[in-house]
């Protein structure tokens, strides 16, 4: 059994099919039979049924329990490969970008500057992607906005926060409440901000095809913020990354129950043995930051 024979029986359970990860992985239907009876025949005993005419792969209770093994053992591989390469101090971190930019920016600085300092690699992407990052284990630990079950995946919430509303001024004044029926949804620059936010905000605007711009990055959502007709909800972490002298606007919602945006950190339940540490001081720093930030709510 090598590599190879572990990658194969991992993109069959992955694909739920033997003539995709054949497909995949470029082998004959008979080469991939005939590994798949080596690692059965070495490990002694069926990690799939094997019906005629069948077109999806069951695994066997044999082979649902060789999966965390196999997944280790790929593992394991990849961290004997990286060891030329890379430190045992990298960490790999997955983000969404209104978090990677504004709350876990003190974090990278802290860790990257502590006693053990620990060297960050950065990736910014959609909740989705993140998953499959932390997944594949390409991300050590990931930060995200919409949770979803993933076998492999410890997803846990990590804190809340509100939304305000933000908009150019020429002389800001102190936070005020609005009601949301004093907001043109015209005159609004739209960003999605993950979850259950286009229903909540359906439910205060009526509909989300009326704004003034949709946008998709932070950048361009300033860029759109710079006349005081327009205006936009962002999440309370958002606001630290405006610069300090800019001319803009801060104001909350007068709603009885605010909507509030949880975020969750997800871990892989196997992760790589050389990164344990790191995540653990990572994990460590966060909390250490969190707990001074005055916008947020730790869950």
């Amino acid at each position: 059994m090598d590599r190879t024979d572990i990658q194969l029986f991992l993109s069959i359970v992955r694909l739920s099919s033997i003539t995709k990860a054949a497909e995949l992985m470029h082998f004959t239907q008979s080469t991939v039979s005939y590994r798949l009876k080596s690692m059965e025949k070495e490990l002694n005993v069926l990690l799939f049924f094997r019906k005629k005419g069948q077109r999806t792969s069951e695994l066997t209770k044999y082979g649902e329990q060789f999966v965390p093994i196999a997944e280790q053992w790929a593992v394991l591989y990849q961290d004997t490969q990286d060891l030329q390469y890379f430190p045992n101090n990298l960490l790999t971190v997955g983000a969404i970008g209104s978090i990677s930019s504004t709350i876990l920016a003190d974090v990278y600085t802290a860790v990257s500057n502590g006693d053990t300092p620990l060297r960050m690699r950065v990736i910014t992407g959609y909740s989705d992607e993140i998953y499959e990052l932390v997944e594949s284990h390409e991300a050590d630990i990931g930060f995200i906005a919409e949770p979803s079950q993933r076998k492999n995946i410890i997803t846990t919430p990590l804190f809340n926060q509100k939304y305000y509303v933000v908009r150019y001024a020429k002389y800001p004044s102190v936070i005020r409440r609005l009601d949301p029926k004093d907001l043109d949804p015209k005159h609004e620059i739209y960003m999605y901000w993950g979850g259950n936010y286009d229903q909540w905000h359906r439910g205060l605007w009526d509909t989300t095809s009326m704004y003034y711009a949709c946008v998709d990055t932070i950048s361009l959502l300033e860029a759109f913020l710079t006349d005081e007709r327009y205006w936009a909800i962002v999440p309370g972490s958002l606001i630290r990354s405006f610069p300090r002298n800019a001319n803009m606007q801060i104001d909350e919602l007068n709603l009885e129950n605010p909507y509030m945006r949880t975020c969750y950190m997800i871990k892989h339940q196997n992760p790589k043995p050389s990164r344990i540490d790191g995540i653990a001081c990572f994990e460590k720093t966060l909390g250490q930051v969190l707990a001074n930030i005055p916008d947020i709510e730790l869950v």
